[in-house]
């Protein structure tokens, strides 16, 4: 078989379609602008800083609710075990569920993880512009 310069752009046009349709975005690209995925309190107090911002996130629905660094309370809001906080995007609830770490009595840190009702299970975190 001949290859001709028609079979080879092809070729190449193939490949990158296949490549990008692999390589999804994931919870470090989206939201832009929110490079750090945070997932204890400890980790969310260190981004709240001034000119800072922490972001509720959903990628399923696309849903970003943004607080500035100073908005502490609010902030520490979204990590309280058992409760739920609205979605606007989906209209869902996302719960948030304490993740205890460590095994036996000992507990020394706790992660927190976001569960949307629409979204499901992996879909909702909490992300800061604060890196690091």
């Amino acid at each position: 078989m001949k290859l001709t310069k028609p079979h080879l752009m092809l070729a190449l046009a193939l490949g990158i379609f296949t490549t990008s349709a692999i390589a999804g975005p994931g919870p470090q690209t989206w939201p832009t602008g929110f490079p750090t995925v945070v997932k204890t309190e400890a980790a969310v107090m260190k981004c709240c800083r001034p000119k800072e911002k922490v972001a509720l996130a959903c990628k399923d629905c696309k849903t970003v609710s943004e607080k500035s660094g100073e908005e502490k309370k609010g902030i520490l809001g979204w990590l309280k075990a058992d409760s739920t906080h609205g979605c606007s995007g989906c209209s869902g609830k996302v719960t948030v569920r304490e993740m205890p770490a460590g095994q036996g009595t000992t507990r020394t840190v706790s992660e927190y993880k976001h569960v949307c009702s629409k979204c499901g299970a992996d879909s909702a975190f909490i992300c800061a512009t604060h890196k690091g």
